[in-house]
């Protein structure tokens, strides 16, 4: 189905904005076909699984979609009467609360009309008018004329011409029945015009996405009836008249994203202004609106659908912008699912997939990454943040393995690759510093050493040394380390300020006593050669110490491994190692210890 992509990334740069530029065309110039399309195929998602249910239980097909069809246009022509006749008893009911109106009306007047910030408004506006002349009439006034058309009157020309039409709506219920008629048969076609090499991804793609808007849609449905009913019931026992209008517009115009609720709440806020001779009505009528709205929208929504539209705010606020400046105000209906369905296909189809990381709800970084990017920006407090979400969801030692290494690692690795110039490797220095220390702090506060049988002696009275390969890197993923055994063993870890070399010299002069255990760590910021060298003089230096590596370079999984020495491949392994190397410490003067390879 598609393309092999060119070499040049700007000729598929161009060619994808051409592409994107005749698409949107296509959907502006073709919308008298394509919304009753729209809607058709959205009617078709709703109505299938009842279409099928009746086709399982022996209806024949053609029999099965008619009576779905005549039970939904049953339902909206029985609703449009109703609507009909409350919207005729509102009219009747409306001069009679004609006295009320202009009572309010005078009381703003007189409460504002005559205020110094209106009276100042007005004179301002009166000189401008008699400085508006014609300099070459001297003095004489220009001429102006008043379009007799106003914005209110534009605006309601634009809602009745883009509203669709009788003819739209015949045509969109004619393709609906096609569709359900023929639902398995464009089925096929569709799945082969994606790619018979393809059928298991599309046919998946084709799943999610039907059982994706029809589960939005059931639950929207609910959702927006229920809405409808507590508005209804809420007007009625405030005294508004007509609450069940009221209630049945408020749960269709929920459909509509942002602006739907607030359009819905002026009808029955101006009809409670006129009805009541004071302003109680009109207070308790916004109230409603004002109260229901959050607590549906900011509540009950999100736990309701949770994650399972797929879409992230920024989707529906692009989309119904985009689907409204095409289609008009039922563009703004037709948003959500026609969205949803781009985001869904764009999970399956490797050439839209940038679509799904655009508009998905699905995180843009992996936690690595983003922590990465966190550095990076200097955003050390954010950093730790996220970091005290992720350990109180988990733990201290996944985090270690599935973000802070492997963010570390990327950093090596850019630094290696010469990506980042001495300034930004100097800003990132000092911003992995305070992460580091603000780490430790939060972990100090929020933790206690933890032990399977309670405090341990013989581990608490364990020298442990953290030694870092080569940089700052290395020097920040040692202090963690070090955190972690600490916290997860009960053992007091040192960990030197200095790297390499160094840190062995450091450490051979400092100590007292050879430590039991060493742990020497790196991310990539030494080669597999330097980190043997490293072992050589640390196993020289400490020949009575237990040396455990852990060597987690994104380049080189394997390396060259010495006699003697124990080697991790996450945090959490080395970190067992050393409980094991450390409970059995005793016997290590007697029979020196032999341990295999972790992970080999």
């Amino acid at each position: 189905m598609w393309p092999s992509a060119s070499s040049s990334a700007v000729l598929n740069g161009a060619a994808g904005m051409v592409i994107a530029a005749i698409t949107v065309a296509a959907l502006y110039e073709g919308r008298e076909l394509l919304i009753p399309l729209a809607l058709a195929g959205i009617l078709s998602f709703i109505l299938a699984p009842l279409v099928r249910r009746l086709a399982n239980w022996g209806l024949p097909r053609g029999a099965a979609v008619g009576l779905v069809i005549a039970l939904l246009l049953g339902l909206l022509l029985g609703g449009a009467a109703v609507a009909g006749r409350q919207v005729t008893q509102l009219l009747e009911e409306l001069p009679r609360h004609e006295m009320n109106l202009r009572n309010k009306a005078r009381y703003v007047h007189n409460a504002f009309g005559d205020s110094g910030i209106w009276r100042r408004a007005a004179a301002t506006v009166a000189a401008i008018e008699e400085e508006v002349r014609d300099p070459q009439d001297n003095g004489q006034p220009i001429k102006i004329e008043v379009a007799q058309d106003s914005t209110l009157s534009r605006l309601f020309e634009y809602t009745r011409s883009s509203v669709p039409s009788v003819a739209t709506a015949a045509l969109a219920l004619l393709f609906t029945i096609f569709i359900l008629l023929q639902l398995d048969d464009l089925r096929d076609r569709a799945l082969r015009l994606m790619g018979a090499a393809e059928i298991g991804r599309s046919t998946q793609a084709l799943n999610e996405a039907g059982d994706d808007l029809a589960h939005f849609f059931l639950l929207q449905a609910g959702l927006n009836a229920g809405f409808g009913v507590f508005i209804g019931v809420a007007l009625w026992m405030i005294g508004v008249p007509s609450p069940a209008l009221w209630g049945a517009i408020a749960a269709l115009m929920r459909f509509v994203p942002y602006v739907g609720s607030i359009l819905s709440a002026i009808p029955p806020m101006a009809l409670a202004a006129m009805v009541d001779p004071g302003w109680g009505m009109l207070i308790e009528t916004a109230a409603v609106f004002l109260i229901g709205e959050p607590l549906v929208g900011q509540i009950i929504e999100p736990l309701l659908f949770g994650s399972q539209t797929r879409l992230s705010s920024v989707a529906v606020l692009f989309g119904a912008t985009f689907w409204t400046l095409l289609w008009g105000p039922i563009g703004l209906v037709l948003a959500m699912p026609l969205t949803l369905a781009i985001v869904v296909m764009g999970q399956h189809i490797p050439r839209l997939d940038f679509l799904r990381i655009l508009l998905g709800n699905e995180p843009a970084l992996e936690p690595q990454e983003q922590l990465y990017h966190l550095l990076l920006a200097g955003e050390a407090n954010h950093a730790a943040k996220a970091a005290d979400r992720w350990i109180g969801e988990r733990a201290f030692q996944p985090y270690l393995d599935e973000v802070a290494i492997p963010s570390f690692g990327i950093a090596s690795d850019d630094h290696r690759r010469g990506v980042l110039g001495r300034e930004p490797m100097n800003e990132l220095k000092e911003t992995v510093a305070e992460y580091v220390e603000l780490m430790k702090e939060s972990l100090d506060f929020d933790s206690e050493p933890q032990t399977e049988h309670g405090p341990n002696p013989t581990r608490s009275a364990a020298n442990v040394l953290v030694m870092a390969g080569r940089g700052f890197l290395d020097l920040a993923v040692a202090e963690l380390v070090a955190e972690a055994i600490r916290l997860d063993l009960g053992i007091p870890a040192r960990c030197l300020s200095f790297t390499g070399l160094t840190a062995i010299s450091s450490a051979a002069e400092s100590a007292d006593k050879q430590p039991d255990i060493i742990a020497l760590v790196s991310v990539g910021a030494v080669t597999s050669s330097q980190l043997g060298l490293l072992v050589r003089r640390a196993n020289r230096t400490f020949p009575r110490s237990q040396l455990v590596v852990g060597y987690w370079d994104r380049r080189d999984e394997h390396p060259q491994r010495a006699a003697n020495v124990h080697y991790a491949e996450c945090a959490s392994v080395l970190i067992e190692l050393i409980a094991r190397l450390v409970d059995e410490r005793p016997h290590t003067a007697a029979s020196p210890l032999r341990l295999e390879v972790a992970g080999a």
